[in-house]
């Protein structure tokens, strides 16, 4: 049984990938469905040749990068050691690397630029325009793994899961559904729905391999929503992936009831509360949000990381 690994490469003993590819996911500015004065949003696809044997993850964790150069606040601070902090990202490949060779481990990761009401740039996120920036052959100073919690059943599972993502959200369960329907680890039985959001349908990134994993596997279920190009069906807003849990709200119930899981990735740092709200509805639940959610948790049934 795999078992997750925690912190074997530090800041002060890091170890070194080599980067494979680096694919864009996402139209360029002024080509997709994305209005030029929002910017833009660059989600690229980065795969790193990184041995398992010396860096045993398991999908879910995280791994941390480390960018080059000196961080300017703790130089004009005196700082006795100016290099970057470490940045953490989510693993976006199956434990044993898509097509079992234990030899790589790839990144969903998004520039974290910020854009003025013209859309033009006006601060460039340090690590993540490193990470979307780098070439085949570069190398990356790496730390990790990271992350205990996040991850899938351990054991052989009966339950149904709920996978819940907002853009670079998606990285984790592109690893779990193709670890859960592909590799087959531990023995599963139930069903998989991931209810994945975006503002425009050409930002669903990983769309075409979600769609054939749907026809492949009749337990695997692509929701998607699409928040700038419909409208959900209860108050005519915008729709979010919280509208599609509730018309969920007759599968969810005794899903939950039967030891089903729900995990929640993305941002802005919040959003798992309508999310989970509409669950707490569903399963007609008089208690708090916080208690409700609390526990879920203590069940080992509800799972979140927003940023």
């Amino acid at each position: 049984m795999l078992t997750p690994q925690l912190n074997l490469f530090k800041k002060s003993n890091p170890i070194l990938g080599t980067v494979l590819s680096n694919e864009r996911l996402t139209p360029a500015k002024g080509e997709g469905k994305r209005p030029s004065q929002e910017g833009e949003s660059a989600i690229h696809r980065i795969k790193i040749a990184l041995s398992h044997d010396l860096y045993p993850y398991l999908i879910g964790q995280s791994a941390g990068v480390i960018p080059p150069g000196e961080d300017q606040a703790k130089v004009e601070k005196g700082s006795p050691d100016t290099s970057y902090a470490v940045r953490l990202y989510s693993i976006a490949s199956p434990s044993l690397s898509f097509g079992k060779t234990k030899d790589s481990i790839e990144f969903i990761i998004k520039r974290d630029n910020i854009y003025d009401t013209e859309g033009n740039l006006l601060h460039s996120g340090v690590c993540s325009n490193y990470m979307c920036n780098l070439k085949p052959g570069d190398q990356v100073t790496m730390t990790g793994p990271a992350g205990k919690k996040f991850i899938l059943p351990l054991a052989d599972f009966s339950g149904d899961l709920f996978f819940c993502a907002t853009g670079t959200g998606i990285a984790p369960f592109f690893g779990m559904v193709e670890e859960i329907l592909e590799h087959k680890l531990i023995q599963f039985q139930g069903n998989v729905y991931l209810i994945y959001g975006a503002p425009y349908s050409d930002e669903i990134v990983l769309k075409d391999y979600f769609e054939s994993m749907a026809q492949k596997h009749k337990n695997f279920h692509f929701i998607q929503a699409i928040s700038r190009e419909e409208i959900n069906p209860f108050d005519g807003g915008k729709m979010y992936i919280s509208h599609k849990v509730k018309e969920l709200a007759s599968i969810i119930k005794p899903s939950l009831e039967s030891n089903g899981r729900v995990y929640i990735c993305g941002g802005p740092k919040g959003m798992e509360k309508g999310v989970i709200e509409e669950m707490r509805i569903a399963m007609n639940s008089s208690e708090s949000y916080e208690d409700f959610k609390k526990s879920l948790e203590s069940k080992d049934q509800l799972f979140v990381e927003t940023y």
